[in-house]
C-alpha cells in the first residue's frame, strides 16, 4: 500500500512541477535602439497619419502637425502623443476610426519618449 502511496504521490508531484504559468513575450519586438529618424517617423508614416486628412501637410485638419521633429516632440512634451496612441481616458484615440496600434509600435514610441524624445 505505501508503494503505491508514494508512486501516486510522486506522479501527481511531477505533474504539478510540469505545470507553470509562461508569459509569452514578442522577442522580436526591439526597443533598445529606437531612433526619431527611422523608427518613429516609420510608424508615424506606416499608420498613415500623414495623410493629407490627419496629420500631415502644412495646416492639416486634424489640428496639429506630425511631419517634423518639433511637431512631434511638442506632443511629447504635452502627453498626448503616448496618450493617444494608448487610447487613454481623455485623449484622442489614435489613428482615428481605426484600432489601437500594435503593442510592439506603442511600446517603441513609448521607449523614445522615456529615453527624453531625442531627435537622433
Amino acid at each position: 500500500m505505501k508503494k503505491y502511496v508514494l508512486i501516486t504521490f510522486t506522479i501527481c508531484s511531477l505533474f504539478i512541477l510540469s505545470c507553470r504559468y509562461d508569459v509569452e513575450q514578442d522577442l522580436s519586438c526591439h526597443t533598445s535602439n529606437v531612433t526619431y529618424s527611422s523608427t518613429i517617423t516609420g510608424i508615424i508614416n506606416s499608420h498613415g497619419c500623414l495623410s493629407s486628412s490627419c496629420h500631415g501637410g502644412t495646416n492639416p485638419p486634424a489640428g496639429f502637425k506630425l511631419s517634423d521633429y518639433n511637431s512631434v516632440k511638442a506632443k511629447v512634451t504635452d502627453g498626448r502623443l503616448l496618450g493617444a496612441i494608448n487610447h487613454s481616458p481623455g485623449y484622442s484615440a489614435m489613428p482615428k476610426n481605426a484600432g489601437k496600434m500594435n503593442q510592439c509600435d506603442i511600446d517603441k514610441v513609448t521607449a523614445w519618449v522615456n529615453a527624453g524624445a531625442p531627435n537622433n
